[in-house]
C-alpha cells in the first residue's frame, strides 16, 4: 500500500488487470485521517480492447471527481453512480412496463413516462452527452434540461412544471436504486402561477355540438352525452364494456383498473340518457367495448387521443372557441347539476371527487350567497 502523504486527500484511480478487473483508488477517511482503498469492478466484455476502453473512461471520470473534492466516504454508498445513464433509463422503462402489466400503473401513465424518457434521450443528443454516467444526473443537469424545455423549445410554464413532476418521480427511482446519491430536483420549484380556467359550454353551444354529432356520427354523440351526464373521463370511456351497463339499476360500473382514482365505482345513468344507451348498444355483444374506433360497440377500444382529435376537428368546423375542450363537457355537466339544485354531496359522489371542496370549485359565482347565520348574528359593536 502507498504511504500516506500529508494534505493529499486521494491517490488517482488506476486499473488492476487481475482475475477480476478493478479500478483502484484511495481517499482519505475524514474520521481516522487514514487513506482508504476504494474499488470499482470493470464488467467483462467480449473484446479486451473494449474492456480497456471502458476502464479508461471510468478512470477519467473518477479522477475528475476526485480532483473536485469528491469523497465517497462522505456520502451514502451510491455503488451504481458510474453506470451509464441510458442504461439506468432502460432499467426504469422495463420496471414501468412490468408495473403496467401487473395493473399497478395505467397504460396512459406508462405512455407519459415512456415519452418523458424519450425526451431525455433527445436532450442527451442535443447536449452531446449520449455517454453520460449516472452521477452527472445532478441539479445542474436537471436545471439546464428544464431551461431547454422552457426557453429553447418554448414550451409553456405548465408543461415545464409537468416535466419537473416526472423528473422528481424518476429521481426517486434512481435514488432508491443507488444510481445517484442526492435527489437533483429537491431545490427546483414549479414556475407556473396560472390557475386552471374552466370554460363551460353554454346551452346554445352545447345544443349546436350535439346536433352536429347527431347527424355526423351518432356514436360519438353518445360518447359526448356519457361524459356530460355521467361525468366519465376520456380514458375511462375507452375502457368501458357493454357489460358495465346495468339497465335495471340505471348504473354504469367503472372498475378500479379503469378509474383514475383506482376505486370501483357505480355511476348513475340519468333518465335523459338511459334510453339513448339502450338504442346505441343494439346488436352489440356483452363482451364488446362500449366504443370502438368507429364509435359503435366492438372488440377493439376507441383511442383516447382520437376522441380529442375528432373534437378539435368539429370545433374548427363549427367555429367554436378554441378554449372549449372535450373535457369541458364534464366541467359543464358538474356545474349544471349544481345549478339544478342537486346537493353538493351527491354531485361530489357522481363526479368521484376526493372531497366536497373540489366539487365546490364548480359552483358558479352567482350561486354564492351570504351565510344567513353570520348575516343575522347578534354580534354588535359597542363604543
Amino acid at each position: 500500500m502507498k504511504k500516506g502523504i500529508i494534505f493529499v486527500d486521494f491517490y488517482p484511480a488506476e486499473l488492476k488487470e487481475n482475475s477480476v478487473w478493478e479500478i483502484v483508488y484511495y481517499v482519505r477517511n475524514p474520521e481516522t485521517n487514514k487513506m482508504v482503498r476504494k474499488r470499482n469492478r470493470v464488467k467483462p466484455l467480449q473484446k479486451v480492447s473494449d474492456r480497456r476502453k471502458l476502464a479508461t473512461k471510468m478512470i477519467i471520470e473518477i479522477n475528475k471527481r476526485l480532483e473536485t473534492g469528491w469523497n465517497p466516504l462522505f456520502q451514502d454508498k451510491g455503488t451504481k453512480e458510474l453506470i451509464g445513464f441510458k442504461k439506468a433509463c432502460k432499467i426504469y422503462s422495463n420496471r414501468i412496463s412490468q408495473d403496467t402489466s401487473d395493473g399497478n400503473l395505467r397504460p396512459d401513465t406508462k405512455r407519459t413516462y415512456d415519452s418523458q424518457v424519450q425526451q431525455l434521450y433527445k436532450y442527451l443528443i442535443v447536449s452531446k452527452q449520449q455517454d453520460m454516467l449516472c452521477y452527472k444526473f445532478n441539479g445542474d443537469f436537471v436545471s439546464e434540461y428544464l431551461d431547454y424545455i422552457r426557453y429553447e423549445k418554448k414550451l409553456s410554464a405548465k408543461t415545464r412544471d409537468n416535466y419537473l413532476s416526472w423528473l422528481t418521480t424518476f429521481s426517486t427511482f434512481l435514488l432508491l436504486k443507488k444510481y445517484i446519491v442526492i435527489n437533483p430536483t429537491v431545490n427546483l420549484h414549479k414556475i407556473n402561477k396560472q390557475k386552471k380556467i374552466r370554460i363551460l359550454i353554454n346551452t346554445t353551444t352545447r345544443d349546436l355540438i350535439f346536433e352536429y354529432w347527431k347527424h355526423k356520427n351518432n356514436g360519438y354523440l353518445v360518447l359526448c352525452l356519457l361524459c356530460y351526464y355521467c361525468l366519465v373521463r376520456r380514458t375511462e370511456i375507452t375502457k368501458l364494456k357493454v357489460a358495465d351497463i346495468n339497465f335495471l339499476n340505471q348504473t354504469l360500473f367503472i372498475s378500479a383498473e379503469t378509474a383514475k382514482n383506482r376505486k370501483n365505482s357505480f355511476v348513475t345513468i340519468p333518465d335523459q340518457l338511459i334510453g339513448i344507451l339502450k338504442d346505441y348498444i343494439k346488436g352489440g355483444l356483452i363482451t364488446d367495448f362500449l366504443f370502438s374506433p368507429k364509435y359503435v360497440p366492438g372488440v377493439t377500444p376507441a383511442n383516447p387521443n382520437a376522441i380529442t382529435k375528432k373534437w378539435s376537428y368539429m370545433r374548427i368546423k363549427l367555429k367554436i372557441d378554441s378554449n372549449i375542450h372535450w373535457y369541458s363537457l364534464k366541467d359543464s355537466g358538474i356545474t349544471d347539476l349544481l345549478k339544478a339544485g342537486v346537493p353538493l354531496l351527491s354531485v361530489r359522489n357522481h363526479a368521484r371527487h376526493h372531497s366536497s371542496a373540489q366539487t365546490d370549485t364548480y359552483t358558479p359565482k352567482e350561486m354564492r350567497e351570504a351565510d344567513p347565520k353570520i348575516l343575522h348574528s347578534s354580534v354588535v359593536f359597542s363604543s
